[in-house]
C-alpha cells in the first residue's frame, strides 16, 4: 500500500509538472504570435495572457487585447478573449467572447454587446490550424455604430464544416431569429409601420468554395475568397412575406456574383413597395415592373405569389426580364 501511494505521488507530481511545461509553452506561443503581428506592422496591445485550468484544461485568456491590421483597415478590441482545450484534445478549442466587445474600421467603429458568444472549433495542427468545423452561438447580440445607427438578434447558430476530401471548401449553415434592422431602413422600407419590427427568421445553407483554406493565413496574411456558391436554400421571412432562393452562384476574382437562382416571393407586391420605398425601384418603372410580375405570378395559378428566376449578370440583378439593381459584392474585407 505504502508503494502504490509513493507510485500516485510521482505521477501527480510528474502531471503536473507536464501540464505547466505544457501551459507554458502555450503561453508562449500565444505571445510569440502577437509579437509577430507586431513585426509585420500591426497594431497590438494587449494587458496579459495568461494559461489556467490544471489539471484537465489549458484556459489562455488575453485581457485588454486590441489587435489592428494595417492592410484591411479592421481593427477588434475587447476586455478579454479565453480559449479553451482539453488535455486531451488539443485539436478541438472553444472560443469566448465577453459581454462588450469593438470592430473598426476607416469608416466606421461597431460595438457589440451579447450575452452569449461561443465557437468550437475543430482545427488540424499540422496544417496550419485549418479548420476542420465550426459550431457558434450567439444570443441577444447589439450592435450600435459609431455612424448613428444600432440593429439587433435575438439568436442566432453557425455551421461550418469542412466537406471531406476538400481542402477549401465547405458546408455552411445559418440560422438568425428576430433580426431588428435599423430604424433609418425600417422607416424607408416600412414609413406606415404595416410590417413587424423584426425580421422572424433567415437562414442560409450553401457550399462554399473558396481561392484558399480558413486556416492561420487566413487571418495573417489575407481571408480566402469565396469561388463558387451552390446555395441549397436562402430563406427570409418578415410579416407575411417570403422569400426562398435556391441555385449556383460563380464569384469573379473582383467579388462579383454570376449565375441564376430559383426564387419564390411569397406576397409579392409587400416586396415592390419595399423595393421602391427603398429607391431600388424608381416609382416611374413601377407600374410596368407591377405588370410583368403579375404575368409571372399567373403563369403559376397564384396571384400573390411568383416563382421565377434571379439573374446575376455584369454586375446587374435581374428577375426574369426585369432589372432590379446592382449584384452586391462578396468580398470578405
Amino acid at each position: 500500500m505504502k508503494r502504490l501511494l509513493i507510485l500516485i505521488v510521482i505521477l501527480a507530481v510528474l502531471g503536473g509538472i507536464a501540464w505547466a511545461v505544457a501551459a507554458m509553452t502555450m503561453q508562449t506561443a500565444a505571445t510569440r504570435w502577437l509579437d509577430d503581428r507586431q513585426v509585420e506592422g500591426w497594431v497590438v496591445n494587449v494587458a496579459d495572457v495568461s494559461v489556467e485550468g490544471f489539471p484537465l484544461d489549458f484556459e489562455t485568456e488575453f485581457t485588454d487585447i486590441q489587435l489592428a491590421d494595417p492592410e484591411t483597415g479592421l481593427a477588434w478590441s475587447t476586455p478579454r478573449f479565453r480559449l479553451e482545450q482539453t488535455v486531451f484534445r488539443l485539436d478541438r478549442l472553444a472560443a469566448y467572447f465577453p459581454e462588450a466587445q469593438t470592430i473598426a474600421s476607416p469608416e466606421e467603429r461597431l460595438t457589440l454587446t451579447s450575452s452569449a458568444m461561443f465557437a468550437n472549433l475543430d482545427v488540424q495542427p499540422t496544417a496550419d490550424f485549418a479548420l476542420d468545423s465550426v459550431r457558434g452561438f450567439l444570443s441577444e447580440l447589439e450592435v450600435t455604430s459609431s455612424l448613428g445607427w444600432s440593429t439587433a438578434l435575438e439568436e442566432a447558430d453557425l455551421t461550418v464544416d469542412r466537406m471531406e476530401g476538400e481542402t477549401s471548401r465547405y458546408q455552411i449553415s445559418l440560422i438568425a431569429f428576430d433580426l431588428l434592422p435599423p430604424e433609418a431602413i425600417r422607416t424607408r422600407l416600412d414609413p406606415v409601420g404595416v410590417l413587424p419590427e423584426r425580421i422572424q427568421q433567415f437562414n442560409f445553407n450553401t457550399r462554399a468554395r473558396f481561392d484558399g483554406p480558413w486556416d492561420m493565413a487566413a487571418l495573417e496574411v489575407a481571408r480566402p475568397q469565396p469561388t463558387e456558391l451552390e446555395i441549397e436554400d436562402i430563406t427570409a421571412r418578415w410579416g407575411d412575406m417570403l422569400f426562398r432562393a435556391t441555385g449556383t452562384l460563380n464569384v469573379t476574382a473582383g467579388g462579383i456574383p454570376e449565375g441564376e437562382l430559383a426564387v419564390r416571393a411569397e406576397n409579392w407586391r409587400e416586396m415592390v413597395e419595399l423595393a421602391e420605398n427603398a429607391g431600388l425601384l424608381p416609382a416611374r418603372i413601377r407600374p410596368t415592373a407591377e405588370a410583368m410580375l403579375q404575368v409571372l405570378a399567373g403563369m403559376n395559378g397564384s396571384e400573390e405569389n411568383i416563382d421565377a428566376t434571379l439573374s446575376f449578370s455584369n454586375g446587374r440583378v435581374f428577375i426574369g426580364p426585369l432589372p432590379i439593381g446592382p449584384a452586391p459584392s462578396l468580398r470578405i474585407r
